[in-house]
Order: structure tokens, then sequence, then C-alpha cells
């Protein structure tokens, strides 16, 4: 058993990260800007919680002491995410190294090399701080989840539509079986200082995952194509954001919108 931290374990991810983690019999301890109550939906039974600032690098020495292994599922939006991600790594390895940390475990994404987009770019600060960092490395870059492209199309609630993005193919995946590879990463699968490509089992056009979740979830709005400009846009269109080699064999978004409906 190994002394797991999950760093952002309040998040979307980070949840199933600890909750996986806890069932095959870690020890986990969850660092996020505030900790949850504990009947809070963010708090996961069975692991310790302590409150830590990766920019400020508040509560980061408490949070890694005893610590074997590092899963970062940290996330930040707006100007805020460039501070978390390049700058919060960098507090996060050093600090990590000089308390015996052996291995690191980093969320990113499918496509944040080369983009333009300024959140990818901010992703790509925080893998290479990782890789120039004296830990063993290895980052899991995964394709859009399940819950971040419905609510793509759930943006166009005020204007009565489903938003779906033209000529934009999406290979979603569920979180959990993202948690199950960040987790068998954890545990030692795949070589010291890669990158792993995970994608969800098939590839559909933005429109036709749309057409699935308004049948599932029985709305009457309609679907409005749109196209999305700037470094997300341009990157989702090349294709960028795929990986059909590399899919795993795990729930399919019409199992998903099926089982949330």
């Amino acid at each position: 058993m190994s002394r797991v931290l999950v760093v952002g374990g309040t998040g979307l991810a980070g949840r199933a990260v600890t909750a996986e983690a806890i069932e095959r019999g870690h020890d986990v301890v969850v660092a996020a800007r505030r900790v949850p109550d504990d009947d809070a939906d963010a708090y996961v039974n069975g692991a310790a919680y302590v409150t830590a600032d990766l920019v400020t690098g508040a509560g980061l020495e408490e949070a890694v002491d005893g610590v074997d292994v590092i899963v970062d599922t940290s996330n930040a939006v707006g100007k805020r995410a460039a501070h978390v991600f390049a700058v919060g790594a960098q507090n996060l390895v050093h600090t990590a190294a000089r308390f015996g940390v052996h291995r690191a475990v980093v969320l990113s994404i499918v496509g944040v090399e080369g983009s333009s987009y300024g959140y990818y770019r901010a992703k790509a600060a925080q893998e290479r701080a990782y890789r120039e960092s004296p830990l063993d490395t290895r980052i899991v870059r995964a394709t859009q989840f399940h819950d971040f492209v419905t609510a793509i199309f759930e943006r166009g609630r005020p204007v009565g539509a489903l938003l779906a993005p033209s000529g934009t193919r999406f290979q979603p995946i569920a979180v959990g079986d993202v948690a199950r590879v960040l987790v068998d990463v954890a545990e030692g699968a795949g070589e010291p200082d890669s990158v792993l490509h995970i994608g969800g089992p098939r590839v559909e056009s933005a429109r036709s995952l749309a057409e699935q979740w308004k049948r599932a979830s029985g709305t009457r709005r309609f679907i409005l194509p749109i196209r999305l400009g700037g470094g997300l846009g341009a990157t989702w269109r090349a294709g960028r954001n795929l990986v059909p080699e590399h899919a795993v064999d795990g729930v399919h978004y019409s199992a998903w919108v099926d089982s949330r409906a």
C-alpha cells in the first residue's frame, strides 16, 4: 500500500482518482485550497484532507510529507490557470523532491502540444515543469470527459439550443476510466518519464453526440452548429484532440447519457 497525494482532489477528476485509490487500498491524502465538509459532494470517505495552495506554496510541505506518489489533477480557469499550472507545478515538484517523493503522475489533455489556445499553453507549461524536475514523471493526456462535452452543448441553454461545434469530432471518455488509468500509472504502470495518451472508445461528430444528449435528456431544444474561433477551435477542427489508436475499452457516451437521464 502506498501513500498517495491527490492534488486538486476535490474536483471532478480528483474525486474519481481519490475514490479509485482508496478502493485499491492506498492511503490517500487530498490537497485542496478548501477542505470540503464531510457531507459535501466533493468529500470522499476514507481520504485525509489538507489545505494547500499551489501558487503561494502554503501547506505544501505538510501535504507531501511521507508521500510516495503524487497524482496531480489540479485545475484552474482564466488568468489563474497560468499561475496554477506553471508556478504551482514548480512549487509542488520542488517541495516534493525535497521530501523524497519518488513519482508524480500528471493529468493533461490530448492536443496541448503546439496549440495556441491559452489554457492549453498553460497545461504545456505544467508538463514542462514536471518533466524538468527530478521526479519520475508520467504524464497522462486524456481526451475530453463526457461531462465536458455535455457542458459545451448546455451552453446553448440561454438561447434555447444545444451548441454543437461544427467541423469537430470528439472522443469522449468517462472520468472513471481516466481515474483507473491514473491510479494504474501511480502504481507503476508505463515507463518512467513517459507520456501516455488515452481516449474514449469511439470517435463521433459533435452533432451526433449532441443528438444523443438531446434524446436521452428529453429536451426539445434545437441543435445549433457553431464555428469555434481561436486556438481551441483550430486544434479541435484539425483533429488534434483525437487518439483513436489509444482508445480505452470503457463507458461509451451513449451509455453515459442514458445513465445521467
